[in-house]
């Protein structure tokens, strides 16, 4: 028996994020990825004459338009195929193609699994050739499962899993909005917080693609309509204020999902119980449009172009301001100390990779004063001179993006070199080997005429980085308008047991919350150590200069940074 060769793959919408996917594991498996879309060379109707699969990987509102476009143009031989959530209406576009296989295709992931391992795909067969079960046979060797069924029955059951969850979350939110109430909410129940984290990672996602979902699916319609008339059906039973009534409704939900009741009361008091062992700190993220200082003002960040300190400061500062660029964060503090800018920006801990020690060093060294912070979602790109994922062999960046992407890194390249450079455009200005892949934001790929091999490649999908604004004086009206309100020292203490104790002491009996507590050894000084602290008061508050008096009894250097 002849063995099948490896077909060569087509992705319409290979530059999207699941398209990338897609293309990534195909390549890991040896096989030959063309990639055509609105921002490539290769036309979609160029790959469809091509590939032996054809994958469209394009938003559900144009996927008939796309399979209208290229289906007469395959080899008579090649398998047609989509990733839409909806199938109803590709498959019949799909199935208007004279010859040749035909499949529907939806994946039960998203593009942030690393791998196909327990994930669920749908088929929806067309017509079958040897291609559907070359890609059933690879799908099924990564541990997948491969779930069939009939287009309107997929469609039917997508309008329930999907757009109906969708819009009740989304109702719900409307309406914590109108009522002027906050998810996290300090009378909330374990009820309410479940459903306020269900709402949260539905706005968190791709919203123009869930509202597809509300629009495009016509089996939803008729869902829809069953909602909203069992949803005015009990209105009117508790608005009419008959307790019988509407205790007979919610028994008779109950009875109807009686054999999953006990399974979820289970699973939600696990994940409560674990919501609650390891409370996650929501990073505030400021309105981009808040800008300070003025226009023509000179800003020293860390540089060069396209760095997220870069990118800190443009959000920061009006777009006229003037933003100088150094090599190092040293050189940052150095620019406002001597008085080649008014303000600088520097990255001072990141919620994956922690403290950045330079800037931590420069605060000690340096008589400047931060005054006020600024957090910013942090999503890196892997980025690259070519678009084959197989020969890149190096990857180079700052040291932070390494540390924070280094479990993706390890799944996807384990045999790469990663070298650390002064900065992530330093790496990227520093060669033109396309062997040589980057990490980078979505902007240094536009502003550096780069391929973006994947998205979103960092470990912790809420990676935040804060950034520090420096300047030699007060901050005054900037702090106000960064809403600062913790205090950020710098202490050292006198050497004897206990005295940490002591110290902190001065801060709990006063009832002041202490944010951040970190030491650093310190070679150069006379002192083993020195401590970072940032309380949760300002310098002027009552309590606050009380516990700097106390200080003076246990530490021999008391240093107010400034505010954040």
């Amino acid at each position: 028996m002849t063995k099948l060769k490896k077909p060569i793959i087509g992705i319409i919408g290979g530059t999207s994020q699941f398209g990338q996917w897609f293309r990534f594991f195909f390549e890991k498996n040896g096989c030959e990825c063309l990639v055509a879309s609105s921002t490539t060379k290769l036309t979609p109707k160029a790959l469809a004459k091509k590939a032996d699969i054809v994958i469209v990987s394009v938003p559900v509102t144009e996927t008939a338009k796309v399979i209208k476009s290229i289906r007469g143009l395959l080899k008579p031989d090649a398998l047609l195929c989509d990733l839409t959530s909806l199938k109803k209406d590709p498959m019949k576009e799909m199935m208007k193609r004279k010859q040749g296989g035909v499949l529907g295709m939806h994946p039960l992931f998203g593009p942030l699994v690393p791998n196909m391992e327990g994930q669920i795909i749908v088929f929806c067969e067309g017509r079958k050739n040897k291609w559907v079960g070359f890609l059933k046979k690879m799908f099924e060797l990564h541990n997948a499962k491969i779930v069939y069924i009939d287009p309107r029955e997929h469609d039917k059951q997508m309008a329930m899993i999907q757009a109906m969850t969708h819009f009740v979350n989304i109702v719900f939110a409307k309406v914590l909005q109108k009522q002027k109430m906050e998810p996290q909410n300090v009378f909330a129940t374990p009820v309410f917080r479940l459903q306020a984290i269900l709402m949260g990672r539905i706005l968190g996602a791709n919203l123009p693609l869930y509202a597809s979902f509300q629009t495009e699916n016509n089996e939803y319609r008729k869902i829809l309509k069953d909602f909203i008339k069992e949803a005015d059906s009990l209105s009117s039973k508790i608005l009419s204020g008959k307790l019988k009534y509407t205790t007979k409704e919610f028994v008779s939900a109950a009875k109807a999902m009686k054999t999953f009741i006990p399974i979820a009361q289970a699973k939600t008091t696990e994940i409560m119980y674990l919501l609650d062992k390891q409370p996650v700190e929501v990073k505030e993220q400021r309105d981009r449009s808040t800008k300070i200082g003025q226009k023509g003002t000179p800003i020293a960040c860390l540089g060069p172009e396209g760095t997220f300190s870069h990118l800190a400061s443009l959000r920061l500062f009006p777009s006229k301001a003037k933003i100088i660029t150094t090599h190092t964060i040293r050189q940052v503090f150095k620019a406002v100390g001597d008085g080649n800018v008014k303000f600088g920006v520097v990255p001072a801990e990141n919620l994956t990779a922690g403290i950045v020690q330079e800037t931590l060093d420069a605060l000690l060294d340096y008589p400047l004063n931060v005054i006020g912070s600024y957090k910013m979602e942090i999503h890196h790109c892997l980025l690259a001179r070519t678009s084959n994922w197989g020969k890149i062999e190096t990857i180079k960046s700052h040291i932070q993006p390494l540390n924070q992407c280094k479990e993706w890194l390890s799944r996807n390249f384990p045999k790469a070199i990663l070298t650390p450079e002064a900065s992530s455009t330093e790496a990227i200005l520093s060669t033109k080997d396309p062997s040589v892949a980057f990490i980078g934001s979505k902007d240094a790929a536009k502003k550096y005429g780069l391929k973006t091999l994947a998205h979103n490649i960092e470990d912790n999908r809420s990676n935040f980085t804060e950034f520090y604004v420096l300047s030699k004086g007060v901050g005054g009206q900037i702090s106000k308008d960064l809403k600062a309100k913790r205090t950020i020292l710098i202490i050292t203490v006198y050497d004897r047991p206990g005295i940490l104790r002591d110290v902190l002491s001065i801060f709990a009996d006063r009832g002041l919350n202490l944010t951040k507590l970190h030491s650093r050894f310190n070679a150069l000084k006379k002192w083993d150590y020195y401590f970072f602290i940032e309380i949760d008061c300002l310098p002027q508050d009552k309590k606050c200069r009380e516990a700097m008096e106390e200080l003076k009894k246990y530490c021999s250097i008391i240093r107010i940074l400034g505010v954040v």
